[in-house]
């Protein structure tokens, strides 16, 4: 069906769209959607119709266009016949229109380009995290350190656009994408994509901004310091916030989240193990011999982070393997309390040594049999039920 057909009058724009010489031109704007909705290709409607629907509300939208049709029925670019104003094949829109407005997104195209109405924007990023390892030393005494970084803010004198000055795209009217519907025999093809002319961003570039280099972003180097106090527990997280780099998608710059872990690598932490609440008490293993573990014996801790020298201690006689003694005030400062400190927990494990083996098992149990021979258990049985070929296994 041909709406503009040489073998009868061309009917009237107002008659095309429905409307009276009266009506608004918000009202002819109105009849226009409506009717292109029906009648777009894309939607099985006749692209014939489709083009004086469009055509016609181009005409009597513009005001200056209108005054012309009424008085002398054309307007200064238009000829009497508008079925024949374009080749087949192919519809091209002199007229200014957004096909993802008129039809609600139905495309699913993706917005290209500065939009009529900006995407909302979130209010700031998630923190960018950094892990810091620490020494039990650095834990215990307390240390402080600066982590130097650039931040790429927004460029003050292009207001992040990297141009000085700059025109809408004269090609997609600003829209940063072009649109057109291809006739391909019975069907027509509608088709969506970034403008060529400005690259999508729906603006073109006059002057480039030379503060940033045309980029839209300045390097800006910041300082962060971290002051670990005394008896920090391991995993503190010290934020410092709105540091990280601008971001065009959010109002607010993200936060930088520093976390404190223990080095796995420094020995101390082989030695030392942190414990409690607050992680305010120290713990480790001494390892004795039998014959420290009967008379008593001085030892030496290593790796203590306040004794320098080692911490020295005496192990009273007659400890066994298992026991557990407490040096109060020997273990981590506690923080918000100078002076003050949680305790450390020594954990006795008794080695015996071959040669020990040996001479408890001869001259060794002479000399103990006047002290403990009637504290040894006696079991009633038969010599030759008594099992004694035992070997050690190890």
């Amino acid at each position: 069906m041909s709406w503009g057909s040489h073998n009868k009058p061309a009917p009237s724009l107002y008659h095309i769209l429905g409307v009276s010489k009266s009506d608004s031109c918000t009202d002819i704007k109105k009849a226009y959607f409506k009717l292109a909705r029906t009648h777009h290709p894309d939607k099985g409607g006749d692209p014939e119709r489709f083009k004086e629907i469009s055509r016609a509300n181009e005409i009597l939208s513009d005001e200056k266009k209108r005054h012309m049709y009424d008085s002398y029925g054309v307007t200064d670019d238009q000829t009497p016949d508008m079925s024949h104003g374009m080749p087949p094949g192919a519809f091209s829109f002199p007229f200014e229109v957004n096909l993802n407005d008129l039809f609600g997104g139905m495309f699913g195209n993706p917005p290209v380009g500065p939009q009529k109405e900006p995407q909302r924007k979130g209010k700031k990023p998630a923190p960018a995290t950094q892990s810091i390892m620490i020494t039990l030393e650095q834990f215990y005494m307390g240390h402080k350190f600066d982590i130097n970084i650039n931040r790429q803010s927004f460029c003050p004198h292009c207001e992040h656009t990297g141009a000085i000055s700059k025109e809408i795209c004269k090609t997609c009217h600003g829209h940063g994408s072009v649109s057109q519907i291809v006739q391909l025999g019975n069907f027509a093809m509608h088709t969506t994509g970034p403008c060529t002319d400005c690259q999508g961003k729906g603006q073109r570039i006059l002057e480039h901004c030379s503060k940033c280099a045309a980029t839209g972003y300045q390097t800006v180097k910041r300082t962060l310091t971290v002051n670990i106090i005394p008896g920090t527990k391991p995993e503190e997280v010290y934020i410092f916030p709105e540091v990280c780099s601008d971001q065009p998608a959010y109002e607010r710059p993200g936060d930088a989240h520093i976390i404190i872990k223990e080095d796995t690598n420094d020995p101390a932490f082989a030695v030392f193990k942190r414990v409690g609440d607050a992680l305010q008490h120290l713990e480790t293993k001494v390892s004795i011999s039998l014959s420290e573990s009967l008379m008593g014996c001085v030892v030496t801790i290593e790796s203590h982070p306040g004794y320098e020298e080692g911490l020295f201690v005496k192990i009273p006689a007659g400890s066994f393997h298992g026991d557990t003694y407490c040096l109060t005030g020997f273990g981590m400062p506690l923080p918000g309390h100078i002076g003050k400190h949680g305790d450390l927990y020594l954990h006795i494990q008794v080695d015996i040594k071959p040669v020990e083996r040996k001479l408890f098992a001869t001259k060794g149990r002479d000399a103990l049999v006047s002290f403990f021979e009637d504290k040894v258990r006696t079991v009633t049985c038969e010599e030759d039920t008594i099992k004694t070929d035992l070997y050690l296994h190890k």
